[in-house]
């Protein structure tokens, strides 16, 4: 296992090569291009990280106190309840850290981190800012199906670990040896995950039934997060270089945002190591992308995806960002089975395969193929649950002018008549 994240971290680091040699000829376009944009993130990557990292005396003391008595009512680690709702590469890793019960609810931690806690924390509030208000509908139906399979991602990573026998590291470090041998049992491994499996299916239902107010709420919740976080990451500024709130109040509360002696790796460093390891994986996404292109498109039609669709498949996997670019030209069964399926593939090829060859090699593939499973079981879900729903509001918006007529088609197609349509409608339900 060991061996896997050792080539996949060397592959990555060729990559880095090729894009560093090709940013020296052109920084503004391709394979240099994507070196630039891999350092350039981690100024975006430190904003959210600092905030929150900042915050975990904080976020500890409100978790111990009414979350993790839940948890610790079944018999779970209250680990989970911090990456339940927090990105592990935003501070969902060292809060879980600080929360931790056992070493293995600690990494069972960072796999739910990469799906629940990136989906809750980043995904839907900046897809909710990102995308059109008419498509907010087509993503509260993706996220409803792509939520159902977070706890089946995570179950399916921690299953592989156990199997392979995994030795992980025990500590927040990038070079420490990994002699902590990962053992539970799949009972225990289900006893995490059942606070997990309750959250996500509360949001699947409010997403059926209440559209409307829980993405009132996921915008509401985005707004306060993103406002709370640049204040303590402001505040926390002012501290480093003035000291006017130990002076003022006698006491500062907030963890450091830079190394110290106490911890080198603080939100600086993390966003730091993540974005250097980026460097790399963004031009391996894009040579992946630009030789890769027709087995993937093909692939992605075997799916009924588009080429457009298809590519919001690819794009998801470096950077979900990318994909919410690409969603207002995407049908709207493509739209739902993109979005489903980022709530769990997301970041795959880009900042947690990052943050995993830096904090826990050993496990890449068990994450890889878990984020994976849990993607494609979610595109699944998605024809069955939410792309027939989607069908009915595409057919309500072309009527009502919210679809152009002519809108979404690709190079070669032709759009049909109304009656035409009509009568396949017909044959395909005979």
């Amino acid at each position: 296992m060991e061996m896997i994240g050792t080539v996949i971290v060397w592959i990555i680091m060729i990559c880095a090569v090729l894009g560093a040699f090709a940013a020296i000829k052109n920084p503004e376009d391709g394979l240099g291009k994507e070196f630039m944009s891999g350092l350039h993130a981690v100024g975006h990557i430190f904003v959210p990280a600092a905030g929150i990292m900042a915050s975990i005396p904080y976020l500890t003391w409100f978790i111990s106190k009414f979350i993790g008595p839940v948890f610790d009512a079944i018999g779970a680690d209250p680990a989970i309840a911090a990456t339940t709702i927090l990105a592990s590469d935003m501070g969902g890793y060292q809060l879980a850290d600080a929360l931790k019960t056992s070493y293995e609810g600690w990494i069972m931690a960072l796999v739910v981190g990469f799906m629940s806690g990136a989906t809750i924390v980043f995904s839907i509030p900046m897809g909710l800012a990102m995308l059109d208000k008419r498509d907010h509908k087509y993503m509260a139906l993706g996220v409803m199906s792509g939520v159902l399979t977070i706890p089946i991602g995570a179950f399916i990573a921690s299953v592989l670990i156990v199997l392979f026998n995994t030795d992980v590291r025990d500590v927040i470090s990038t070079t420490a040896t990994s002699n902590y041998e990962f053992v539970i049992s799949y009972l225990q491994i289900f006893i995490n995950l059942l606070p997990l499996l309750v959250f996500v299916v509360a949001i699947a239902l409010g997403l059926k039934f209440f559209p409307r107010a829980m993405i009132s709420g996921f915008m509401v919740f985005g707004r306060v997060m993103d406002a709370a976080i640049k204040l303590v990451l402001v505040f926390s500024i002012v501290e480093i270089f003035t000291g006017v709130f130990s002076t003022v109040f006698g006491a500062w509360g907030f963890d450091p945002i830079m190394a110290d002696e106490k911890d080198q790796f603080r939100a600086l460093e993390t966003a730091g190591y993540i974005g250097i390891m980026l460097a790399g994986a963004f031009p391996m996404v894009y040579l992946l992308r630009k030789y890769a292109a027709k087995p993937l498109e093909a692939g992605g039609r075997k799916l009924g995806l588009s080429s457009t669709g298809s590519a919001g498949i690819l794009a998801t996997m470096a950077n979900i960002l990318a994909m919410f670019s690409l969603v207002r030209f995407m049908r709207p069964k493509d739209k739902v089975i993109n979005i489903a399926f980022a709530v769990c593939a997301a970041f795959l090829l880009g900042d947690h395969l990052s943050f995993t060859a830096n904090f826990q090699p050993t496990i890449i593939l068990p994450v890889i193929l878990g984020k994976l499973t849990a993607g494609v079981c979610a595109i699944a879900i998605a024809y069955k649950l939410s792309v027939p729903t989607a069908l009915k509001l595409e057919e309500k918006d072309r009527a009502e002018g919210i679809i152009r007529p002519g809108e979404y088609l690709e190079d070669g197609e032709v759009e049909q008549p109304a009656d035409k349509k009509e009568e396949e409608t017909v044959l395909t339900n005979a």
